[in-house]
């Protein structure tokens, strides 16, 4: 049987200049692309450090699970990449006011840099559709 892959993207948040989907539905799983801490009106990465990053981070991905049909109560995995690992208790503050018990599995990663000039993270979810 072929593989159904379905492109979605949301008009909520700053396109992509890489060539990539939002997300992509495979299955009965959502997979949405890495996102940093981009504003949606400038595409540039917000002001105010790490916690607003992750905030603005988590409102993307947000974004585009709800343009899927999802929300964040259904992400089942997070994977998350950091500048500085040190970073990961204020990006952890920042997690539980959008996750509640159980949380997603995940995996945090410590990078030298990111795409876009500024950018301290970047987050990509798995979700259920």
């Amino acid at each position: 049987m072929p593989s159904q892959r379905n492109a979605i993207n949301s008009d909520k948040v700053s396109k992509h200049e890489a060539k990539s989907s939002h997300v992509i539905r495979a299955g009965g799983l959502l997979h949405v692309t890495g996102w940093m801490g981009d504003v949606p009106e400038t595409g540039k990465i917000i002001e105010g450090g790490i916690e607003a990053q992750a905030d603005q981070t988590f409102k993307n991905i947000a974004a585009c699970l709800e343009a899927a049909g999802s929300s964040m109560d259904k992400v089942v995995n997070r994977r998350l990449y950091v500048i500085n690992i040190k970073d990961l208790p204020a990006i952890q503050k920042v997690t539980t006011r959008y996750f509640e018990e159980p949380y997603p599995c995940s995996t945090a990663v410590q990078i030298s840099g990111l795409a876009k000039p500024g950018a301290l993270l970047e987050i990509e979810v798995v979700a259920e559709a």
